[in-house]
């Protein structure tokens, strides 16, 4: 059946500001964060093991930003942010999404700095970023099947805010948006007006 029609439902969620899980006010880990730089990402895809592929550098080009984040000084993660209201959420759906969110994706931690708080941080530096500090939360989405990503955007402050239905083939399908998404103004637009994204928000 899959040969034939593509079936997917993705669940859009939404972290607003007032929902940012707190900081732990003690963390045993000096925690800091900077912008990426096109070298730094060059050097990453270099070593390998930071999941930077070419099509990441090209979302560069395009205009978004990866934040780096540091546990000790030691470069421990990312995530990426797209702040023009164009994502592309995955091949071929590209969305207008309300200009006061950011939408976040494509989050990565070396294994052995997991369980030092940094998706919360790292939350916490993209919305008090001073180009973004004016934003009112971030928006993502998660497969409906990723129950592990589910449980850990739950842990994050995230909520469902609706969701959408691709219906079709790979290479052409429709997208059922539901009405809570068009009421926020989330709608479909053509994938050749927007350099956007994919990704899904890990």
């Amino acid at each position: 059946m899959n040969q034939f029609l593509y079936l997917e439902c993705l669940h859009i969620i939404v972290l607003n500001r007032e929902n940012l899980r707190p900081l732990r006010p003690n963390n045993a880990y000096t925690l800091s964060t900077r912008i990426a730089t096109w070298e730094d990402l060059e050097e990453m895809e270099r070593q390998g093991s930071w999941e930077i592929e070419p099509r990441k550098l090209e979302f560069f080009n395009q205009g978004d930003t990866c934040l780096l984040s540091y546990v000790d000084h030691k470069l421990a993660g990312y995530t990426w942010a797209h702040a023009n209201g164009r994502p592309e959420l995955v091949p071929g759906l590209v969305l207008s999404v309300p200009r006061e969110y950011l939408y976040n994706f494509a989050a990565f931690t070396l294994p052995e700095y997991r369980g030092c708080n940094l998706q919360s941080f790292r939350h916490h530096e993209l919305l008090n970023h001073d180009e973004w500090k004016d934003r009112k939360g971030m928006l993502g989405f998660v497969l409906h099947t990723n129950y592990s990503s589910k449980k850990g955007q739950d842990k994050s402050g995230y909520t469902r805010i609706g969701s959408i239905w691709l219906v079709g083939r790979k290479s052409h399908f429709y997208a059922l948006i539901d009405g809570n998404l068009r009421r926020m103004g989330i709608k479909r637009i053509s994938s050749s007006s927007s350099a956007g994204m994919k990704r899904e928000c890990r």
